[in-house]
């Protein structure tokens, strides 16, 4: 196993059972490697806890980011692809239930005020890339010019991490897409730009 897929094992293992739950030996098992190639190759456990955060946010954030940023489609179809990201990983089988950032937060697990500063620090960066997207829209006229923008990334980023608690509970995907919906229909852009696809008559779509 090379080191990167050692990472996302070892990711996958703080992901299921928070900092504390996790030993070096559940890293070591987990990873395929021994407790001295691990400490050689990413340092200590606080070492190992902090790089898997950060593989996280690259590995599943990043390119979701990325197309949040490109803003190639209405602010509301952006906004409903992203939301619907956290709700398909949260569904996902081969991965642990709920965010692994949104876990640790809540769950207060991390070992360190150092992981709590990354992990806050990751969650910054999410509601700035929302943000971003947001001002992108009221450029384009998709959103008032008056809109205020920090409410409405701060209201998203919230339904972000609550439908990342709502799948760790038990959602299904109907309750998820619903709550989702709901959301995006608070939002202050021009409903009258929403069609309905014929094939999904229940999830809107947008006009071209």
């Amino acid at each position: 196993m090379n080191t990167r897929d050692a990472l996302h094992s070892v990711m996958i293992a703080f992901w299921q059972n928070g900092y504390s739950g996790t030993s070096m030996s559940d890293l070591a098992e987990a990873s395929g490697m021994a407790k001295p190639g691990l400490y050689a190759a990413f340092g200590d456990k606080e070492a190992l806890f902090e790089k898997a955060l950060l593989h996280y946010f690259e590995t599943y954030g990043g390119p979701v980011f990325a197309r949040l940023g490109a803003a190639k489609k209405h602010v509301i179809e952006d906004l409903r692809d992203f939301l619907g990201a956290v709700a398909d990983l949260t569904l996902d089988k081969s991965t642990p239930t709920g965010c692994f950032l949104v876990n640790a937060l809540v769950d207060c697990t991390y070992g360190s005020e150092r992981h709590r500063e990354v992990v806050i620090g990751l969650k910054g960066s999410r509601h700035t890339a929302i943000r971003e997207r947001l001002l992108k829209a009221v450029a384009a006229g998709e959103m008032p010019a008056d809109a205020d923008v920090d409410r409405v990334a701060t209201f998203v980023d919230g339904q972000f991490s609550a439908i990342a608690l709502l799948g760790r509970g038990g959602s299904s995907e109907a309750d998820l897409r619903t709550f989702i919906e709901t959301g995006l229909s608070a939002l202050p852009v021009d409903r009258g730009a929403e069609t309905f696809d014929e094939t999904d008559p229940g999830r809107p779509t947008l006009r071209r």
